[in-house]
């Protein structure tokens, strides 16, 4: 429905929202003389924007409206007389010339003049106002109306004779078409034309300056939601939010109007974040009464573009971002999107089809709108960057919330076949680190999608992809990846008895000891342990892993006894079903030996530590990892018994083996470096045990964190090492420091507590 008014000597049309057209009725005859005024009110259509009030002050784009201001000041100077400033539907491109505008008008004395570039109809009525405005005549006009004029010629030669300077914004300009091939953009000494897109690359922008419009700060995007009524919330609280929306400045204004106006039920960020992950719609309903059109709904305002990309024929543009709609919003590598690939879905069916020979066009298609970018990702200091598609997180979580139900579960199969041809190795093999990295978060929010829909055969494929990432992590060393896969798969699979749902109950543990959550980790394999008994039987393979998986975590704990159980349990049990000579039998022969070692029966875990390194080496070779476990062991028990110089032979061994092997960082190298420390400063050398103890802290602090048990037990290590060189202030801090770190992460009674309360007392007494 149009509505109509008079203003002046038009009728304005409000057809919906920002989107103005007039129709002109102009009885000016005569034009006035140059430089002595107007004798008539100018349209109001064209001094005024006619778009939505601001909600909120314009916060940041601090340097994009020094750029613009600056050219407004001196537009004989300006490098550039036409500026387009494109980005994202509801990114605030409009919010930002209507800024720029009323500090031109307010600021620099120069005339504002506002026209919708949205439709050739309202752009050309718009600028023939303009003309009008700077002295044109009501028959000028129509003369130009009425094709007896060259249009853009017309309106030029008044704009280059106005006697004031002026600002010219041509709004929402996402259709270049209305500009007749650039005919209508020009450069003039006399004022500065701002444009406002969606789209970032345009033949009629080729010598425009380019302003591309990015999402807000996070301090700016909190002072937005403080604008709309929601200040009483902590500043944590809206940042929250803030990044749920991605600090998006049109999903800002609705989340802030939404809660500001909850008269009668005041509704927190909490309730309102909680409503919003189970109905992405919730955002529309901030938007205001006369603000319902599609431009100015989060939820449908990306379909704008798609229906643009539509009538210039490329409908695989549709498709294409429902594609990535199914992964994260971290940048996604190009690889997965390769024509070959897509091909061999079922994307050939999907509505509009997307084949391999049209995801090219497609892509440029969604760039050029600003849906998605292109840039290059890092992947490592000694890599090059990986070209990726990013896209904004609440364009993806609302592209996929409006996915016909009958193309929802095509998309995701597709999506997951993708990955697993990616990411496929021959048996045995891995990945490299920086795809897995590149990877993790795609498989996981691709599993999350298939498992909400319930789509059956992408949730399966899905799967087996967070599964090999979660194991190819584990075996890395990257353990707080490992947890983030392993929660997802056992997330997926909980409440399931099957062995493969087990297995994902038994990783899950084995990430949580691995990150030194050891009473969780315990009790994750003490039911799984129970479960896989009644399933598989006492002597299975799997239910000797929970064992062995169980008697680590006890250990962690300090529950030595109890460990010895359950290590003695997998050990036999493995020998008996798997043989002496196989790694997992090599494994827990070894740990055991540590369990006897801790209740200092050290002639017994000398034999059989020693025996198994024997084993180890004889079937599985000097520098297999099974056999660097088998020897660190075998040191340790050596360093128990007080036998310093041989330990420290198998030491270096260990150490040197494990550099080479699984690297510099990796969790057991860190273990074989700091077991060096101890035994470095038995025998005295101080110096090496000091540079040891302090790398291995350096690496734990940044990858487990200050307070993970391995972080602590290194601490007290570096603690008594400090106290040797003499160096007994910094022994007494950092005996005090991790006492109270121990205490409330371990509990006063584990046996890492009791040996840092010695070492404290020990380095309190060089004080007296």
């Amino acid at each position: 429905m149009l509505r109509a008014f008079a203003d002046g000597h038009s009728r304005v049309y409000q057809a919906a929202g920002d989107q103005i057209i007039v129709e002109y009725a102009v009885q000016q005859s005569e034009p006035p003389v140059p430089g002595a005024g107007l004798g008539w009110a100018s349209p109001e259509s064209v001094r005024t924007p006619l778009v939505a009030p601001l909600s909120s002050p314009l916060r940041d784009r601090l340097d994009i409206r020094a750029v613009l201001l600056e050219a407004v000041r001196d537009p004989a100077a300006a490098a550039n007389g036409v500026h387009v400033v494109h980005g994202m539907a509801g990114s605030g491109k409009t919010a930002l010339a209507q800024t720029v505008f009323d500090e031109a008008v307010a600021g620099h004395g120069v005339v504002g003049l506002w026209v919708n570039a949205s439709d050739r109809s309202s752009f050309r009525s718009g600028m023939l106002a303009v003309a009008h405005d700077r002295g044109a005549t009501q028959r000028e006009v129509d003369a130009a109306r009425e094709g007896r004029r060259a249009e853009a010629d017309f309106v030029w030669q008044y704009l280059e004779r106005s006697p004031e300077p002026w600002l010219l914004v041509l709004d929402n300009a996402d259709d270049p078409s209305v500009f007749g091939h650039g005919a209508w953009l020009r450069s003039s000494s006399r004022g500065i034309v701002l444009i406002t897109s969606r789209l970032r690359d345009a033949v009629a922008w080729r010598r425009a300056a380019r302003h591309p419009l990015d999402v807000l700060d996070l301090t700016y995007a909190v002072d937005v939601l403080r604008d709309l009524a929601v200040s009483n919330e902590d500043v944590a609280k809206l940042e929250l939010l803030a990044r749920r929306l991605g600090c998006h400045p049109l999903a800002l204004s609705h989340a802030g109007a939404y809660l500001g106006r909850q008269f009668l039920e005041p509704v927190s960020v909490d309730e309102y974040l909680r409503r919003l992950d189970a109905d992405p719609s919730l955002l529309d309903r901030g938007a205001a009464p006369g603000e319902q059109e599609l431009r100015r709904l989060i939820t449908g305002t990306w379909q704008i573009s798609l229906d643009a990309l539509t009538e210039e024929g490329v409908p695989e543009a549709t498709t294409l971002l429902r594609l990535l709609s199914c992964f994260a919003s971290a940048p996604l590598p190009v690889g997965v999107l390769a024509p070959t690939g897509l091909d061999g879905t079922g994307l050939l069916h999907a509505d509009p089809p997307l084949i391999g020979e049209r995801a090219n066009l497609a892509l440029e298609g969604l760039m050029t709108h600003s849906l998605v970018s292109l840039i290059e990702a890092s992947a490592g200091a000694e890599r090059a960057a990986v070209r990726s598609v990013q896209a904004h997180p609440l364009l993806l979580e609302t592209v996929a919330s409006r996915v016909p139900v009958a193309q929802r579960a095509l998309l995701l199969e597709s999506a997951a076949g993708l990955l697993r041809r990616l990411l496929s190795t021959d048996s045995g093999r891995y990945v490299d680190p920086h795809t897995l990295r590149l990877f993790t978060p795609h498989a996981s929010a691709l599993l999350g999608q298939a498992a909400a829909h319930r789509a059956e055969a992408a949730t399966v494929s899905a799967l087996a992809v967070v599964r090999d990432l979660r194991d190819q992590s584990y075996a890395r060393g990257d353990y707080a990846t490992t947890r983030a896969l392993a929660d997802d798969a056992a997330h997926v699979t909980q409440g399931q008895g099957s062995a493969e749902a087990l297995a994902d109950r038994h990783e899950r543990g084995r990430a949580l000891t691995a990150l030194g959550f050891f009473d969780e980790a315990a009790s994750v394999h003490e039911s799984t342990l129970e479960a896989r008994e009644a399933l598989l039987g006492p002597e299975h393979p799997d239910t000797l892993a929970s064992a062995h998986a169980l008697g680590i975590s006890l250990y962690g704990l300090g529950r030595w006894a109890e460990d010895e159980r359950c290590m003695r349990r997998a050990a036999e049990g493995r020998v008996r079903v798997l043989g002496a000579t196989h790694p997992d039998a090599i494994d827990s022969r070894g740990r055991l030996a540590e369990a006897i070692g801790q209740q200092r029966r050290w002639d017994e875990a000398r034999e059989l530590a020693a025996d198994n390194l024997v084993v180890s080496e004889q079937a599985l070779g000097d520098d297999h990892p099974h056999t660097l476990l088998s020897r660190i062991a075998l040191a340790w028990v050596l360093a128990g018994i007080g036998e310093w110089e041989e330990a420290a032979v198998h030491t270096r061994a260990t150490l040197e083996g494990s550099e080479r092997v699984l690297g510099m960082d990796h969790p057991r190298t860190l273990a074989a470096r700091q077991r060096l420390a101890d035994v470095s400063s038995r025998i005295g050398q101080w110096e090496q045990a000091l540079e040891a103890a302090e790398a291995v802290r350096t690496t734990r602090q940044r990858v487990l964190g200050p307070e993970h048990p391995h972080t602590l037990s290194i601490e007290i290590m570096l603690a008594r090492i400090l106290r040797g060189l003499g160096r007994d202030a910094e022994a007494r801090e950092t005996a005090a420091r991790t006492l109270e770190l121990c205490a409330r992460v371990l509990g006063d009674h584990h046996p890492d507590t009791l040996a840092c309360r010695a070492e404290h007392e020990a380095a309190l007494g060089t004080a007296e």
